[in-house]
């Protein structure tokens, strides 16, 4: 058996409301990772055992030997193996695990990264429900060795408690989870799965954290907790700083808040000083009103979450940091609220940008663009050669793919390719859209260069678009998580309801990707 005691760094935010003093918190639990390749499943102390089960199949043959009982009611059909679909029960006599815990994996062939993950995230949010903390995972079914990162970045990640700020009862903390039959893993793998399944965990917390806990001031510092513990350099330009710098952009979308704009600048050196610097740029909106070209009420009731961008980037550059990969990352924030109120911009109002390019405000909710274009720019300023950025930007790219996926568009195909095989080592879904020359037509506006919104069409790719004028021509890569970071609908259940944390250990795995290839040359 091969131990990996790995204390959890899960990091939570917690605050004194009475004096709103933000607070960062490591827990002191641990959380024991046991990959155990030479025990046998009848004999690994947990909890529970779960043990997957696949839709239209018999009875696996190691369920059946493991627990003839518990493999009747995959025989009878009471349980189909349908995705999410868990049957708890005691277990047989002779076993060290009082109870077995059956879990559907769906059918075989739609099993991808995605969907693995998820089965394992519900999976555990379940045993936890059941008051069971010490969880171990038999491999049965289709799942195979190589599935070990998934299944483990699945169940870390469903540690996280959506209803953690609730006064009642709260699930058992995950504090083992033991892998049988899985091998040995690769040699170091087994602790960054368990902090790219933390990292997932941390950014859905961060899009959970409601607007009066989390602003523009709190994820300032985040950023600067994250620093002082991994030793990144650290820049955050507030409102004078913006100024000076021509972030007009950014600026005016946060002019209403009391709590100031602002952009946030995290960066680990770990490449040559000649090679790659890849920019995770992410948006940081804490709260969307839509500004003077209001929201619905019903419209607004998720806007906490319209800084899933930035949470990713933070969490991703956490463990790029921790993972001491050899290339140069930098997570660029553009951090604000979009409120109505004195000082708010106007619909009709130009400004000039950062680079100098000048646009129209046609619409105030059209906000996620604008921030971009600038937080951009000061990336190019900090030395990118290479962009990803990540926002909550259109409703179309939800209507596009739903929840099931990010949308991407990009200008170069080899930093596609990159992004596209992250993704799919992650298990997080893109889908790339395409750039028409016939849409530039569509961003010009009457009063300036650009205009923010009213293209009419294609409203994924125009808005990508209006972001790409921004990159100077350099390699760059844009994901709408608008439908992929945060599930509200009810009938979707294959996809956990809540905020997901799209793109997170997709930013990690293009890193390392790109620490890879650069090393070979």
């Amino acid at each position: 058996m091969t131990v990996f005691r790995i204390p959890n760094s899960f990091t939570s935010l917690r605050y004194l409301y009475a004096t709103q003093e933000f607070l960062s918190v490591n827990e002191s639990r641990a959380v024991n990772v046991l990959v155990a390749s030479r025990v046998g499943a009848a004999t690994v102390a947990a909890d529970v055992l779960a043990v997957p089960v696949m839709a239209g199949v018999p009875a696996d043959p190691v369920l059946l030997e493991l627990d003839p009982a518990a493999a009747a009611f995959v025989a009878s059909g009471e349980h189909g193996g349908r995705l999410h679909e868990v049957l708890l029960l005691p277990t047989a006599a002779g076993l060290a695990t009082p109870r077995i815990l059956l879990y559907g994996l769906g059918a075989a062939a739609d099993l991808d990264g995605s969907r693995l993950r998820f089965a394992h995230q519900e999976m555990v949010g379940v045993a936890r429900k059941f008051g069971h903390g010490r969880i171990a995972v038999l491999r049965a079914g289709t799942l195979r060795p190589a599935d070990l990162g998934p299944v483990i970045e699945g169940c870390v990640a469903g540690s996280w408690d959506r209803r953690a700020r609730s006064t009642g009862g709260h699930p058992a903390p995950l504090t083992e989870l033991i892998l049988v039959g899985f091998g040995d893993g690769p040699a170091g793998a087994v602790d960054v799965f368990r902090r790219l399944g933390e990292a997932t965990a941390r950014a859905r917390e961060w899009q959970n954290m409601p607007a009066n806990e989390l602003g523009p001031n709190r994820l300032e510092a985040i950023a600067r907790e994250l620093a002082g513990r991994l030793e990144l350099d650290c820049e955050t330009l507030g409102a004078e700083a913006l100024a000076a710098g021509g972030y007009n952009l950014l600026a005016a979308v946060g002019a209403a808040s009391d709590d100031e704009p602002r952009l946030i600048r995290l960066t680990y050196k770990g490449g040559a000083t000649d090679g790659p610097s890849l920019a995770l740029v992410g948006k940081g909106i804490t709260f969307d009103s839509g500004g003077l070209s209001l929201k619905s009420a019903d419209g607004m009731v998720k806007m906490r979450g319209d800084m899933g961008g930035a949470a990713a980037v933070l969490a991703a550059i956490e463990v790029v940091a921790e993972s001491r990969l050899a290339i140069n990352v930098m997570a660029v924030i553009a951090a604000a609220e979009n409120l109505p109120g004195r000082g708010a911009q106007r619909p009709g109002d130009v400004w000039t940008s950062a680079s100098g390019k000048t646009v129209e405000v046609l619409n105030t909710d059209a906000e996620g663009r604008l921030v971009l274009a600038d937080a951009i720019t000061y990336a190019l300023r900090s030395g990118a050669t290479h962009i990803v950025d990540l926002a909550t930007l259109t409703g179309d790219a939800r209507a596009a793919l739903g929840h099931a996926a990010s949308a991407a568009v990009s200008n170069d195909d080899t930093l596609w390719e990159q992004v596209a095989a992250a993704g799919e080592a992650a298990g997080d879904r893109v889908w790339r859209l395409p750039i028409y020359p016939d849409f530039r037509a569509l961003l010009q506006s009457q009063s300036a260069d650009l205009k923010n919104s009213d293209y009419g069409e294609a409203g994924v790719i125009t808005a990508a678009m209006f972001i790409g004028e921004f990159v100077e021509g350099r390699p760059w890569v844009h994901l709408d998580i608008a439908g992929s970071h945060w599930n509200e609908n009810q009938a979707h259940r294959d996809i956990p309801r809540g905020p997901l944390g799209a793109g997170t250990r997709l930013c990690y795995r293009l890193a390392e990707l790109m620490a890879a290839q650069s090393t070979k040359r």
